[in-house]
Parts: structure tokens; sequence; C-alpha cells
């Protein structure tokens, strides 16, 4: 045989191969890795630049068509729906907060009926089960252990029979609560221990918030910008952080816990403290197999504060990739087959004044008024004393509780074509259309917008009106610093496309054009660690765990 025709066949047979790469042996740590706000435009713009666990994590199998297929792309939502495989219409978390029908009271996604204390939060308004909650019910042995800046992120990878649950109170340090998971003294010491070190450290010297000077690979996006009548300098670092560590009440001082959270030092500090449990409890060297997620927060701060365009966020992508590589090396450090995955709840847009500037359409909304404005004229139009719609989020309204059903009718009859009208809104739907609607299979990068919005529906939870505003659009009038200048929770694609990354020691790297759902990530995760899935709406990806699909 002829070299030309050696070399033919070897081309021919090579995808073949690495499309068969063998899935990773049965771990004894999971890793599930959410980083909030990192949308597939993000990670696509500054992949090249990564140097730490994120270039390290795209060199296993790396889907660039991930979606967040549904419509709700907010933070308990898309957490929701990455360890139970099932969308938010199965996981009952429709939106951060909805309205209670019969009171019409907002309710906190991972808020406990009755306790209304700081860190009275738990898994119980969550309809489905986890990964974690499967693996228990396996074997009671094996452990799930969940660390985040926000409660509701670790909440929603906990499920509801975690061993640990871990998350960042402002004033406080890192927390738990007894709806959430066990308080006993073998939990609660090792966040106690570590949040009086780290207060008594900052103390003694107080910690940079951000680097003294944007780092030269950002200082191009280094540019003063004003948005909606709110003006910064886009400078490293931020105006808004000086003296905020002066003061006797430092470093509990509201000042420096507001800049926390939206800082370069946020996400390092979830990595320290989830070092500190996997040595703590052992994880990985236990009876079973155990489970870690850690949801990192501050990209998606980051992003609200200060869009995700500017040297901040260039700066936090270097800070994020770092922290992400720390915590993969403590986790080679411990000697266990172990695998990884990593996504996004949801991704974002840039402040509509810097896409635009960057030549993308895009308008600032100032949403609160369109829906004064609606009600004023439902009010008039129908001869109704008071406001009939309310809503703890624009894009999704809700009738007044005590409205009847022919005045309901009415109001929609009304509302929908008065919102049609207005240019700020692509569309409009309502809950029966979207009943209508079959739950959508497959395919996540054809669904219409209804089927986008079916993923999300819950009967009990949705709305009743919900509004596509157009795309791009920042949504709010930013007057001063912690207003949000850009945001997400759109139907559209740069809210809803994310990466999902699987990476493990060994891993031959792959890159499948075949889209993939963050609800496919707890199915291929079972089937890796070998543990029954009940029936999801996701499907367990061959191009990971390879034969184990299906068993």
């Amino acid at each position: 045989m002829t070299k030309f025709l050696l070399a033919l066949l070897a081309s021919a047979v090579t995808p073949a191969i690495a499309a068969a790469a063998p899935p990773p042996q049965k771990p004894k740590l999971i890793v599930m890795i959410a980083v909030d706000q990192f949308s597939a435009e993000l990670w696509e713009k500054y992949k090249g630049s990564y140097t730490g666990g994120l270039k390290r994590l795209d060199g296993g199998v790396a889907f660039a068509q991930g979606y967040q297929s549904h419509a709700a792309t907010e933070t308990c939502p898309g957490h929701s729906t990455m360890l139970t495989g099932r969308h938010p219409s199965g996981t009952g978390i429709v939106a951060n907060e909805w309205i209670d029908r019969a009171t019409g009271k907002p309710v906190y996604c991972v808020s406990i009926a009755g306790h209304d204390g700081a860190t009275d939060r738990g898994a119980l308004n969550i309809k489905a089960t986890t990964l974690g909650d499967w693996m228990k019910e396996a074997n009671p042995a094996n452990r799930v252990v969940t660390i985040s800046g926000k409660d509701r992120a670790a909440i929603a990878l906990a499920g509801h029979k975690a061993d640990a649950v871990y998350w960042w109170n402002d004033g406080d340090g890192f927390v738990t609560s007894s709806f959430a998971g066990p308080s006993t003294p073998a939990v609660t010491d090792l966040s106690s221990s570590f949040n009086a070190d780290v207060l008594a450290r900052w103390k003694q010297s107080p910690p940079a918030l951000w680097p003294a000077a944007a780092p030269a690979s950002c200082t191009a996006l280094a540019k003063p910008h004003t948005f909606g009548t709110f003006a910064e300098s886009g400078q490293i670092p931020p105006e808004f952080v000086q003296g905020v560590t002066d003061g006797a009440d430092f470093p509990a001082s509201p000042a420096f816990q507001l800049q926390l959270r939206n800082s370069t030092l946020f996400d390092p500090l979830v990595e320290e403290f989830a070092g500190k449990v996997i040595d703590g409890m052992k994880l990985g060297h236990g009876a079973g197999t155990d489970l870690l997620g850690v949801s990192f927060s501050a990209t998606d701060y980051v992003g609200h504060r200060f869009g995700n365009g500017g040297a901040e966020m260039c700066v936090q992508q270097q800070v994020v990739d770092a922290a992400i590589g720390r915590l993969l090396a403590k986790i080679d450090s411990l000697h266990v087959p172990y695998v990884v995955a990593l996504t996004a709840d949801h991704g974002a847009t840039d402040a509509a004044e810097r896409e635009t500037e960057n030549g993308t359409p895009a308008q600032r909304i100032d949403a609160r008024s369109i829906v004064i404005g609606l009600n004023a004229a439902l009010r008039q139009k129908l001869s109704l004393d008071r406001d009939p719609l309310i809503g703890a989020d624009a894009n999704e309204l809700y009738f007044r509780p005590g409205l009847d059903a022919a005045t309901a009718s009415a109001v929609t009859a009304a509302a929908v074509p008065w919102l049609k009208a207005r240019p700020e809104v692509s569309d409009v739907h309502t809950r029966a259309e979207i009943e209508a609607v079959p739950m959508p299979r497959g395919e996540p990068r054809s669904l219409t917008i209804l089927q986008r919005y079916r993923e999300s529906y819950d009967a009990e939870r949705s709305g009743d009106i919900f509004i596509a505003f157009q795309e791009r659009a920042s949504i709010g009038l930013p007057k001063k610093f912690g207003d949000s200048v850009a945001g997400h929770g759109s139907v559209w694609d740069y809210d809803r496309r994310v990466p999902i990354l699987f990476w493990w020691p060994g891993v031959r790297g792959a890159q499948p054009t075949a889209a993939a759902e963050t609800v496919d990530i707890a199915p291929t995760l079972a089937a890796i660690a070998r543990i029954p899935a009940p029936p999801v709406d996701g499907a367990c990806l061959k191009s990971v765990a390879a034969s184990r699909c299906g068993r």
C-alpha cells in the first residue's frame, strides 16, 4: 500500500476514533461548576486569552452550541436545570421571583413560606429531584456539597438531600440553613472558622477589590461611558471602590459588602472556601461518590453593574479563569478519579449604549413606565378603579388577585394590542397561547418563541401576559452606582446560549457540532457515575458518556 493510501486511510478513520473516545472511569468525585452570566458570546470572545481552568476545560468535550433552551433566562431557573435534567416547566422555578396568584405578593425562588429570616432558604419550591438526590437514593454514603456566592445558586444545585449547602451572606460570610441541608457543627464549624479567619485577615490588611490597574490586554476597553444617566470612567479600579475599606465598621460595612459582590475578590473567595470544604470533608475520599457543586457569581454582578463589554469584564474573565484553575489543581491533588462539567445559568447582552456604539442596534427601555402606562390605559378603557396587572418582572405580568374571569378576558383583549403597538416590544403572548403548545423535544436552536416560553411555563406560578422586548434591549434607567446597567432575562439567543464543557483526566478533546442543553448534564453525569436517573427532559450525551448512555 502506498504512503498516499495509508495517509488517506488514516484521515478517514481519525474522526471515527475521536468520536469513540472512551468515557471517564467511574468517578470518586463529580464536580459541577457554574459561572453565572457566562454567555457563549463571552466565552467565545475571551477563550483565546484563558490560561487557567477555563483553558483546561475547553480542551475537553466542549459544546459551542450549548443552550439554556427556555425563555426564563435568570439565575434561579438556569441553575435549576443543570442537575435536575428538567426545564423550568418541570422544576417549577419559572423566575428568580414570581407572584403568588392568591395574594399578589412576590415569592423568592428559594424562600421558605412562613419564615422571613435572612438565611431561611431551601429547596422546597423546587419540584424536581437533582443528581444529588439520585445519588443519595442510590447510596446514602454518596455525599452532596454545594457552594456559591448566591443562595439560590447553591440551593438549586444541591437539591433536597444535600450534606452541606453554603452561600455568602453579606456581613456574615458563608452560611447555611437547616432548610437547605444539615446545620450540624460538622457543617457550620467549617464556615464559621473560615469566616473568622477571612474577616480577621481583611481587618488587619484590607483587600484589594480590583487590581491597581487594568492589565495590558484590557486597557483598550477602559473607556468612559454614560449608561442611562449614570456616568463612569471605565477605568480599573472603578472609581466607586475608593474608601470602602475605611471606617471602624469595615469589613461588615454596607459599602464594602456592596462592592465585594461586584468585584474581582468575590470568585476567589468562593474558590478559597471550596478548597477548605474539600479538605474538611475529605471529598473524593468517602465510601461512595461525592458531588461538589460550585457556582461563581461575580461575572453576573460585574455584568449587571458595568456591562460585559468593558475593561471590568475583561479583568473579571482573567480572575474567574484563574480561580477555576486553582480549584481544579486542588482536585488534582486528591489523586482520585473525577469528572467536571461546566456551564452557565444564562447569558447576557452588553449595555445598550455600548452595543450601539459597537454597531449592534440596541435600546434602553424603561419597562416600568410601559407597565404603568398599560395599567393606566386599561383602567380608562375598562372603567377599572385599580391596576389590573401586577408583576415582579416587566417581561411577565399577572392578573391582580380577585379579578373575575370576564374582566381578565377583557384585560387580555385590550392589553395585547396595546403592547404590540409599542416600538420597544417584539411580541406578546398569553397564558392560553403557551398552554396550547406541546412541550417541545429535540433541537434547541430551532425552538419558536412560544416553545421557549412553554419550557418555562408552570400553571401554578407563571404569569398571564408575556412580553418579549426587542433584541439587545437593556431594561431600566440606571442613575447611580448599584443600579443595573445591563442584564438578561429575555427569550433571545444571547441570553440562551451558554458553553457546556466536560473534562476528566485523560479526556480526548472534542468539539461536537450538535447542540446540547443544560438539561443533558444531569443524565450524562448520572450515566458516568452509574447512578439510576428518573425520566427527565434532557438526554445522556453520547459524545461524553459513550456506551454508558442508556444503560
